[in-house]
């Protein structure tokens, strides 16, 4: 078969395999595809050639969503579960906020209460509906008035159950990324199917979220169930020639090797028609071994310096925008290479791991919107009253009576008087020294953080550079939803991906493939010798790290292996 004839059938196919979910008449749909082979195009096709009004498409991981509110939002409702389950549960129980750090919060008052609940995220998410655990959190839940994000889907799951038409009947449901949902999450899923035709996708080869024990098994359980109508997306238009190639390769190495028991069997071919100059112009993935993090760095700067202009720009295309350069790995290195490229690339952006953590500025925040905020005044006591004071507090509040009520005069007069400066220093204006050092004198240290986060931020006008590349660096977990022109995953050494290469994980597998198919155009994969030193505080020398197995389930054909790096080799790259 000619090139032309292989671009020819693929066209077709592609074409057959999205008429083919169009014209299914079935109430339940599955689709199960890899990475960059169309869902959300598939999404947005379905929604066109139902006709209805009424229609909802839910994933969990933010980005995801933006990119489908983006694609189709104009003919459907699209939420991550957790804005969702916020939106139904404020609509039927009046105000409700999304606090991302409840759960600390409540972890705090076990800690200070002497009680012995604990886990409490892991027993919402495996369904531990007799825990109480789940009692004493929800209970805390509803004095403070607000929800986090496991409980907001409890939530709406129970009431769900006890009352169906809280939620509508919808024309077509979508809910995407399947292989990543708990067993919390699949409930939920079980009572939404009920109220209208559901198409669920996923690829249980990309499941990377054990540890809030999602599980590619409920994929694979509806898969094998009978109930859903199942169809394939097998043509990735994102990733040239070398990255398909190579992603097949890996799952092969890993079944031979006893890994992704149970696999739901998939294709997956690159689509020739889009991927084709790509494909020509980057045959090979490129592989090296440097001497430390420092040379990684290295590395990464003199190879992004040398990126072609038309990848570049082709980044750059307005409403096709994408990062031109995509850095994966782990913070150390990450840190390392922010600090080398920030000078020269300021279109540079460094999404790191989201701290749930919270402090007196979040005490400030709730009272600014709720005077009386119950978890306002908590999280004040718990940071201005001694530990003895403040259990006493806790005590005497799990009656259901406001703290508040709990608080002397003094120190409700003199925290109502912060909030007092902080709408102040909302206004913009400067603040007079006279109040400058009573909010010291009342908040002591905690004042320059509260006049940074309530301060007014200056928008100045951004002039983005479009002949320089757009870069982004972010963790395994973090590049799911994301595509690049460039990827370099940093830190390709045993022990750290995979961590036992002796005791390789699924999920672990699935944390490289998904790093991996982010790729637009090239990928590099960078192992170090060392970390920083190769000599320890005593001037011992320190074993070296390996590079990670999974190169070796590449075949070298598709590799074009550097070997070994220091910073003389690397600057005449």
């Amino acid at each position: 078969m000619t090139r032309e004839e292989l671009k020819e059938k693929q066209r077709i196919e592609r074409d057959a395999c999205l008429q083919d979910i169009l014209k299914s008449p079935s109430k339940k749909k599955m689709i199960v595809a890899g990475p960059g082979t169309g869902k959300t195009f598939a999404f947005s096709r379905v929604l066109d050639s139902n006709g209805g009004a009424n229609n909802i498409a839910m994933t969990f991981i933010k980005k995801l969503s933006d990119d489908m509110d983006h694609a189709f939002g104009n003919v459907a409702e699209v939420k991550t579960f957790h804005a969702y389950c916020k939106k139904i549960l404020h609509e039927q129980n009046g105000r409700v906020d999304l606090v991302p750090y409840l759960t600390q919060v409540i972890e705090k008052d076990v800690e200070v209460l002497g009680e012995v609940y604990s886990e409490f995220d892991a027993k919402f998410q495996n369904l531990e509906e007799d825990s109480p655990a789940i009692t004493f959190y929800l209970e805390r839940g509803d004095y403070y008035e607000v929800v986090s994000f496991n409980d907001s889907v409890y939530r709406l799951y129970k009431a769900l159950q006890a009352d169906e038409d809280i939620v509508p009947e919808f024309d077509q449901i979508l809910i995407d990324e399947f292989q990543d949902f708990n067993q919390l999450e699949v409930a939920f899923i079980g009572e939404l199917e009920k109220k209208g035709p559901i198409l669920i996708v996923g690829d249980d080869d990309q499941a990377i979220f054990d540890d809030r024990f999602a599980s590619p098994d409920y994929l694979r359980e509806r898969y094998e169930s009978g109930e859903y109508k199942t169809f394939e997306l097998p043509f990735c238009g994102r990733c040239p020639e070398v990255i398909v190639n190579a992603t097949n390769a890996i799952i092969t190495e890993t079944q031979k090797l006893g890994g992704f028991d149970g696999r739901i069997p998939k294709r997956y071919e690159c689509y020739i028609p889009d991927k084709e100059s790509d494909s020509n112009r980057y045959p090979k993935i490129i592989a090296a071994h440097c001497t430390n993090a420092q040379t990684v760095a290295n590395y990464v700067k003199k190879s992004i310096g040398i990126i072609d202009g038309d990848d570049i720009a082709e980044s750059w295309v307005e409403g096709k925008e994408y990062p031109t350069v995509l850095i994966v790995g782990a913070k150390q290195y990450l840190t390392k290479i922010e600090k080398e490229l920030n000078e020269d690339y300021p279109q540079l952006k460094y999404t790191k791991p989201g701290e749930r953590g919270y402090g007196v500025v979040e005490g400030y925040k709730q009272l600014l919107t709720v005077q009386d905020s119950n978890l306002g005044w908590r999280i004040l006591a718990e940071f201005f009253l001694s530990t003895e004071e403040f259990e006493v507090i806790l005590t005497n509040s799990l009656d259901g009576t406001p703290i508040v009520q709990l608080l002397d005069d003094e120190f409700i007069n003199a925290h109502r008087r912060v909030l007092e400066i902080i709408q102040l220093i909302k206004t913009g204006e400067e603040l007079p020294k006279k109040l400058k050092i009573e909010l010291k004198h009342i908040v002591d240290n905690c004042s320059k953080d509260i006049l940074d986060w309530f301060s007014p931020v200056d928008e100045e006008e951004v002039v983005v550079d479009k002949t320089l590349p757009s870069i982004l660096l972010t963790s395994f977990k973090g590049c799911k939803g994301l595509s690049a022109g460039h990827v370099f995953i940093v830190g390709a050494n045993n022990g750290s991906i995979p961590v036992d290469p002796r005791g390789i994980k699924d999920v672990e597998i699935g944390q490289f493939i998904v790093a991996l198919t982010r790729t637009r155009k090239q990928c590099h994969i960078i192992a170090n010798k060392w970390l920083y030193s190769p000599k320890d505080d005593n001037g011992k020398w320190i074993p070296q790290f390996k590079r990670t197995v999974f190169l070796d389930f590449i075949p070298a054909e598709l590799t074009n292996d550097l070997g070994e790096l220091n910073a003389k080799k690397i600057e005449a790259i």
